[in-house]
C-alpha cells in the first residue's frame, strides 16, 4: 500500500482526527485516516459542544445531522449538592446563539462519531484505513513514510507530505515526552434510562452540583430518551483503562453526605464506568518537521470546562486553514484557473509544509494552554470546601446569568480566521 506525496496522513479517528481529515480533504489535501481500531467506538458518555465548536460543523455542512442528533439545553444549572439550592443558571439556547452565532449543544459521543463518519466517507479523496498501527515514522526529501502493521501483523508502508497525530494522550508521535500527570481524580459516567430519571433532572439543561471534593453533571441525550450522568470524585492513585467498570457501592459511599436528591441522581444509574484522570502542563512544541498533532494529543485538558472535544474541532479547522495554500487540488489541471500551485522541488515543499505546521501551532497554543489552565482552576472552584465555597456560592447567587455567560466569551465568541 503506499499512498500519494500530497497526501497527508492523520493518525486516530476519534472527533479531533475525523474533524481534520474531513476539513484537510475540503481544503484540497487527500488524505489517510489511520485508525488502530476496526470501528468506531459505540460506546463512550455525552459531549458538550459550545458555539466555537458547533459553529465550525454547522460552516462545514453538518447542521441537518446535528440537530437530528444533538439537544440544545436552555441554561447550565448551578446548584449545591447538600441541599440542592439553585446558585444560578447560565442561559444557553437563543440567548447564547444570538451572542455567539451558533447553539450550544449536547450529543453523545458516538453519535458524534457517527456523523463526522458519515461525512468523511462521503468525500473522495479521504481514504479510511482502520485496523492499523502507525509504527514508525522515516522523513526524507520527497515527505515521510510511515510504517503501519495490521490487525493480521501485515506490515505496509504509507507515504505522506505530513503527519497529523490526533490519537489521544498517549500519542506515540506527539513530540512531548512529559509523562501525563494525575490529577488526583477520577470520572465516573452512566447513561440512565428515561423511565430512571429523578424529577430534577427532566428538564432541557444542564445541571451542575458542586460539593466538597465531588461534583455531579448531567444532561438530556438522544432526544431526552437518555440522561448523560458524569460524577467526579477523588482517587488517590491512577488506575489504568478509559472505560473499566466502576463499583456502584463506592460511588455512593463518595457522596454518602450529600442531600437526597444528588444521592437519588447517583441511585439512578444502572451502571457506572469510570476512567482516572490526567493532562499535562501547556506545551508550545506540538511537533517536529513534518509531525504535528491536535487535540489531547497535543494539549490533553481535565473536563473541568467542557472543552476537551470543542478544541479538537477547532484544532482540525484552524490546521486545515493553515495548510490550504499548500493543497494541490488534483481535479484541477496544473496551471488552470482554479488549481492551487504548490512550491517547485520536493525538499521546498517540504520546508514550506513544515513551516505551515509550525504556524498552525503558534495559531493555538495561546489558547489551548489557557483553556487547559482554566479547566484546573475549575478543580479548585467546584470542589471548594468552606469557607472558600462559602465564599463561591454567594458569588454565584448574586450573579446574574447574563454576566456568568459573559465571563465565557472568550471561549464561546472564538471563531477560524
Amino acid at each position: 500500500m503506499s499512498g500519494r506525496p500530497e497526501s497527508i496522513a492523520v493518525v486516530g479517528a476519534g472527533i479531533g482526527g475525523l474533524t481534520a481529515a474531513l476539513l484537510l480533504s475540503r481544503a484540497g489535501f487527500t488524505v489517510s485516516l489511520i485508525e488502530k481500531r476496526t470501528r468506531v467506538e459505540e460506546e463512550g458518555a455525552g459531549l458538550q459542544l459550545s458555539p466555537n465548536a458547533s459553529r465550525i460543523l454547522i460552516d462545514a455542512g453538518l447542521g441537518p445531522a446535528l440537530s437530528r442528533r444533538a439537544t440544545a439545553p436552555e441554561c447550565v444549572r448551578i446548584r449545591r449538592g447538600r441541599d440542592a439550592r439553585d446558585l444560578a443558571a447560565i442561559p444557553l439556547g437563543l440567548s447564547v446563539k444570538e451572542r455567539h452565532g451558533a447553539p450550544y449543544l449536547v450529543i453523545h459521543r458516538a453519535d458524534l462519531a457517527g456523523l463526522l463518519l458519515d461525512a468523511v466517507r462521503g468525500e473522495p479523496r479521504i481514504q479510511l484505513l482502520y485496523g492499523r498501527e502507525a509504527r514508525g515514522i522515516a522523513e526524507h526529501e520527497h515527505g515521510l513514510t510511515l510504517s503501519l502493521r495490521s490487525e493480521r501483523g501485515v506490515e505496509s508502508k504509507l507515504d505522506a507530505c505530513a503527519l497529523i497525530a490526533a490519537d489521544g494522550i498517549r500519542s506515540a508521535h506527539a513530540p512531548s515526552k512529559e509523562p501525563p500527570r494525575f490529577s488526583g481524580f477520577c470520572a465516573w459516567r452512566a447513561l440512565v434510562p428515561a423511565a430512571a430519571k429523578p424529577e430534577l433532572a427532566r428538564a432541557r439543561e444542564v445541571g451542575l452540583w458542586l460539593g466538597p471534593g465531588a461534583h455531579l453533571v448531567h444532561y438530556p441525550l438522544k432526544n431526552g430518551d437518555l440522561l448523560n450522568l458524569v460524577a467526579v470524585i477523588e482517587e488517590k492513585r491512577p488506575k489504568e483503562g478509559w472505560s473499566r467498570p466502576g463499583d456502584a457501592k463506592m460511588i455512593t459511599e463518595a457522596f454518602a453526605d450529600w442531600g437526597d436528591f444528588a444521592r437519588t441522581l447517583i441511585a439512578s444509574a444502572p451502571a457506572w464506568k469510570c476512567w482516572s484522570l490526567f493532562d499535562r502542563k501547556p506545551s508550545r512544541q506540538w511537533g517536529n518537521g513534518l509531525v504535528t498533532s491536535l487535540g489531547d494529543a497535543a494539549h490533553p485538558m481535565l473536563p473541568f470546562l467542557a472543552q476537551g472535544a470543542a478544541l479538537a474541532i477547532e484544532d482540525g479547522a484552524v490546521l486545515a486553514a493553515k495548510l490550504a495554500p499548500l493543497a494541490k487540488v488534483r481535479s484541477a489541471p496544473s496551471g488552470r484557473k482554479g488549481s492551487i500551485t504548490a512550491p517547485s522541488g520536493a525538499t521546498e515543499r517540504s520546508t514550506e509544509m513544515a513551516r505551515a505546521l509550525r504556524r498552525y501551532e503558534r495559531d493555538r497554543a495561546a489558547r489551548t494552554a489557557r483553556a487547559q489552565r482554566e479547566a484546573r482552576r475549575n478543580v479548585f472552584r467546584y470542589h471548594a470546601r468552606p469557607p472558600l465555597s462559602i465564599a463561591r456560592d454567594l458569588f454565584l447567587s448574586r450573579s446574574s446569568g447574563e454576566k456568568l455567560l459573559a465571563r465565557y466569551d472568550w471561549l464561546y465568541g472564538w471563531r477560524p480566521a
